[in-house]
Formats: structure tokens, sequence, C-alpha cells
């Protein structure tokens, strides 16, 4: 027989679900709870117990979101030991946040959360808590081959080109334009190693 809480962790679960689908295909301004309840399959009451608020729902959407982030990046980073490896390993992580199925949720979340200054503390707050784990597994990862600024440095480049392209996607998706850049990139984070006394083995 499930406990209570075996219960309610299934309840939140539907409900993070079903409000992931709902943002999806809603967008911030048209997400609403009662849409959240009906995907859900459940009664609005149940939402309004575990949620009492739409702000308290879409925060913990975002949390949620990002949390997925987290601990597929870690776990990445983790389980990269090969040093020819890691560079891509890292732009796979990256693509797979920032070109994935919730990156541009979070982004709605994120700048409609501006008409809602409480709201928009409590979201930037939890975006960084969120994004440091992440570069910091990559960086400690990186930093067993080369110097730790230099390891900051790629990372800091890697994610911001990869987030880059993801705004660009907006009003212009050129696949093999960016695999021309990706090229070029990898080039230039291997000049940037040779530069620094870094040998590193070719792919």
């Amino acid at each position: 027989m499930r406990t209570q809480d075996a219960r309610s962790e299934e309840m939140r679960a539907r409900l993070m679900a079903a409000s992931i689908e709902v943002l999806r295909e809603c967008g911030f301004a048209g997400f609403r709870t009662e849409a959240v309840a009906q995907e859900a399959g459940v009664s609005r009451g149940a939402l309004v117990h575990h949620y009492p608020h739409k702000r308290d729902l879409i925060l913990a959407v975002h949390k949620h979101l990002y949390q997925l982030a987290v601990d597929n990046s870690v776990e990445s980073a983790a389980a990269v030991t090969d040093q020819g490896a890691i560079i891509n390993e890292m732009l796979k992580d990256a693509q797979s946040f920032f070109l994935g199925n919730h990156f541009f949720s979070v982004l709605d979340i994120v700048l409609s959360a501006n008409t809602d200054p409480e709201l928009k503390t409590e979201i930037l707050q939890a975006s960084r808590n969120a994004r440091l784990p992440i570069e910091t597994a990559w960086v400690n990862r990186m930093s067993e081959f080369m110097p730790r600024p230099l390891a900051e440095t790629v990372v800091y480049m890697t994610y911001n080109i990869v987030r880059g392209y993801a705004m660009r996607t907006l009003w212009e998706d050129d696949p093999a334009r960016y695999a021309e850049m990706i090229v070029h990139w990898k080039s230039m984070v291997r000049d940037l190693l040779r530069n620094n006394g870094v040998t590193w083995p070719a792919e």
C-alpha cells in the first residue's frame, strides 16, 4: 500500500509533466492552472493543494526544468574520463539543454517574470543556482587536463556560443552554418590550448 508521501510525490510528478506540456504548447502568456489540471487528469482542487498559486507552480516548473539539466550535466561531466573526448562531450551537454525541448520554456518564464518583481527575483536566483553547478562540474573535470583559469575560459566560451546560436534560431535556424561554426570553434580552442602550453590529443 502506498504511503501518503508516495501519493503526493506521484501527484507532483503528474502536475510537473502536465505543466511542462501546457507551457510548451501555450507559452507563459497562455499558461493556465485549469489547463494544467485538465492535462494532468486531476481536479483543480488537487492542483491547488500542492500549488496554491499560479506563481508557485511556475516557480516549481522552472526549478524542475533546471534540475533536470543540472542532473544530466553533472552526470555527463563525471562520466568523461578520456581527455580527447571531453570537449565534444561538454559541447553535447550544452546542446542538449540550449537546443533541446526545454530551453525556450525556461526562457519564456524568465522573460515573462519581469511583470512580477518578486517572482523575477526568485526566478533569476533559481537560474543562477542551477547554471553554476553545471559550469562548475565541467570546469572541475577539464581542470584535470589544463590550468583551471583556462578551463573556465573554454567552458564560458562553449556555453555562450551554443546559447547564442539557440537564440538565433528564433529567427533563423541554419544547422549547416552552425556545424561550420563549431568546426572553427574547435580549432580556436585547440589554438588557445596550444598557445598556453597544453597538448591536446587529436579527435
